[in-house]
């Protein structure tokens, strides 16, 4: 360690509102006894893939305490040191225990080199990391004159406690120290730190675990993203499926198309600008998330048409009249018009400025729920149809979404699409993605099983990922998350080969009945299921449900105390979390009171033979030889927790349209007045 050139940071140690909690489950009634056993303290969830924790443990100081890594002048690496470091050490009234064996730094390894874009890849070790913690017997120099010998200590050896994080890549590294921050907790009421001594080897099954937010129904502030995205890291999800915008409302600020939100948007206040983009795109980019928009066409266009009337196909619900409606078939103007060249246009445009903006490579195109009695309708549409001896306008859906994919490859673009095209035999790129939503349980007479679904798409050859057993936005009485828990994307009869098309799945909060006021608590610990199915081994191979209740709980708990209202799964309690609230209104918030202190390593005594903890302290940082923080400028502190500080990110936003490259685009920007 010493050979190494280290990033090291010092702890500050900033008050919290409360202090660590501990998460206790309680039956329904008395006569019905939970089934299963509490986990130990320090349970982490997801769970890994393997995980031996022995009963030794060691002791934190966190005025002394180290995270470094042997990788200098990377920002994911260094903001990531500096969050989690905070994260371990949350608890400012926590303390190492006497006669406990230190374990005085965690030294962090990466072999490939700095990444800073995280993006699909399918390799076992992009995401993979080992972690150990170990605690052995070392000769004592006797020239170092570390301490006395304490009574009954061999004078000649001490006990010395390591903890090595080792990956392939920076991304496993974030994943690492999210566990690693799990491992640490708090023995209560001493509030002494702790960890066992253990052994981890872990990586992702799936490389798209993802998350659907909803922000055209309900506007979700941008603080309110960067929360969600603070709680993906911390449940190892890494893709943010952005549906940004809808029929109801288009709060995506184009550069070059600016009044789609001037006329599509709520109010002027209910937009994502550039800069607010930018600065999301960049929180993900630290966390080891993708963001990848959806953009959803030809349906779902009513954003679209509030600027851009003349996109839309006007309907003819009356028979004759163009512009009337046919409720509830559909409205006066209803799906971009297929049959316009000016459509086309546009879209081109409006990708190739989307690719400028988000820098993931892949966008959702989205391509479902295409109401065809308005095309149908359509003495347009029909001439269309006569001319491209199109018999069925399931044939002008089809030569829409070919137009539409051709543009995306030109662009270039890689994408995904709601499995509506796929059903039909559209012929799409091998890179593109199918997202299965579709389920017997959504529409009894329309839809068929989704693991039919995953078969048949499957068998096509398609690539795929998984939402329809996972709609959160969804609630029922009960431990629902049960449910999120069983369900597992290969768990559909194919092949081997069949089933290594399957990429992964996501989580789907859909806006309708959800906006800031609820989404933290319905998302969460109910995504949470989802995530651990995404990460850990396939269910077949997984614990009992019953069991996983346990540390469900603990990580609600965990989540609790990083600021995340995340809501109850059971009766019982999350250690002494609920009492600070219970304090009369005119009582004057605490004060925050911040202590510097400089780190020293030392060793310690012999070990221990029981139990576990959690832990946390909030850190300011210094370095050695590079800065943990990246340029000023950046996305605000992550919101919901009020002493958490995180890293600064630079962003360069065009000042004016002109700025996006030039494309050949014939649309009339002045088309509404």
């Amino acid at each position: 360690m010493a050979a190494s050139v280290l990033t090291t940071l010092r702890v500050t140690v900033l008050a919290v509102l409360w202090v660590c909690v501990t998460s206790k489950l309680v039956y329904v009634e008395e006569n019905l006894p939970l089934p299963g056993e509490e986990s130990p303290p320090g349970s982490p969830w997801p769970l890994p893939r393997n995980w031996t924790h022995l009963p030794s443990q060691l002791t934190i100081n966190p005025a002394t305490f180290i995270i470094s890594s042997d990788l200098t002048g990377c920002e994911v690496i260094d903001a990531a040191l500096h969050r989690y470091t905070h994260l371990v050490l949350i608890d400012p009234t926590g303390t190492p225990e006497p006669g406990v064996t230190e374990l005085p730094f965690l030294n962090v390894s990466v072999t490939s080199g700095c990444d800073h874009t995280p993006h699909l890849n399918l390799s076992p070790d992009y995401e993979s990391y080992t972690l150990d913690i170990t605690l052995t017997e070392e000769k004592l120099e006797p020239d170092l004159g570390l301490r006395r010998k304490r009574e009954g200590e061999d004078e000649e050896t001490i006990w010395v406690g390591r903890a090595n994080l080792n990956a392939t890549t920076v991304w496993g590294v974030l994943r690492g120290l999210e566990t690693f921050s799990q491992l640490v907790h708090i023995i209560e009421p001493e509030n002494h730190y702790r960890v066992n001594v253990t052994h981890i080897e872990d990586g992702p099954r799936f490389p798209h675990r993802g998350l659907l937010l909803d922000t055209a129904r309900h506007f979700l502030p941008k603080n309110t993203l960067l929360q969600v995205l603070d709680s993906m890291a911390w449940n190892k999800l890494n893709v943010l499926h952005w549906h940004i915008v809808d029929d109801q409302s288009f709060p995506y600020e184009s550069r070059i198309f600016p009044n789609l939100t001037h006329h599509g948007a709520y109010t002027p206040r209910h937009v994502y600008s550039q800069r607010d983009v930018t600065d999301i795109v960049e929180y993900a980019r630290y966390r080891g998330i993708r963001v990848i928009p959806e953009f959803d066409t030809p349906g779902h266009a009513q954003g679209f048409g509030k600027a851009f009337p003349h996109l839309l196909t006007p309907c003819y619900g009356d028979g004759e009249t163009a512009g009337t409606p046919n409720f509830p078939y559909h409205a006066a103007y209803e799906n971009l018009d297929p049959t316009n060249p000016q459509v086309y246009d546009f879209l081109k445009a409006f990708l190739v400025d989307l690719k400028h903006t988000f820098v993931d490579g892949y966008i959702h195109l989205g391509l479902d729920e295409v109401f065809l009695p308005c095309w149908s309708s359509s003495p347009v549409v029909q001439a269309f149809m006569t001319r491209h001896n199109y018999t069925e306008v399931r044939q002008v859906e089809q030569h829409y979404v070919e137009k539409v994919l051709e543009l995306a490859h030109l662009t270039p673009l890689n994408y995904l699409t709601w499995q509506d095209p796929a059903d039909r035999g559209v012929q799409m790129a091998n890179t593109s993605v199918v997202q299965v939503w579709k389920d017997v349980s959504l529409s009894p007479s329309k839809m068929r099983g989704w693991r039919e679904y995953l078969h048949d798409l499957t068998e096509a050859g398609h690539q795929v990922i998984l939402s329809s057993c996972w709609y959160i936005n969804y609630i029922t009485y009960g431990q629902d998350w049960k449910n999120f828990y069983k369900c597992d994307p290969t768990d559909f009869q194919g092949t081997a080969e069949q089933k290594a098309l399957v990429l992964g799945g996501e989580a789907a909060m859909w806006g309708e009945y959800v906006d800031a006021t609820n989404l933290l608590p319905r998302l969460w610990p109910r995504a949470s299921a989802a995530a651990e199915r995404l990460w850990s081994v396939p269910l077949s191979e997984a614990p009992s449900v019953d069991l996983a209740a346990y540390r469900l709980d603990q990580h609600r708990c965990r989540m609790l105390r990083r600021g995340v209202p995340a809501q109850p799964i059971l009766n019982g309690y999350c250690g002494e979390w609920e009492v600070p609230q219970n304090v009369p209104m005119s009582t004057p918030p605490p004060t925050t009171t911040t202590t510097t202190t400089t780190t020293t390593t030392t060793t310690t005594t012999p070990p221990p033979t029981t139990t576990t903890t959690t832990t946390t302290t909030e850190p300011t940082t210094t370095s050695s030889t590079t800065t943990t923080q990246a340029p000023a400028a950046a996305p605000e502190e992550s919101p919901g927790s009020s002493q958490q500080q995180v890293e600064s990110v630079t962003v360069t936003t065009p000042a004016t349209p002109s700025a996006t490259p030039a494309v050949d685009v014939t649309v009339n920007e002045a088309s509404v007045s």
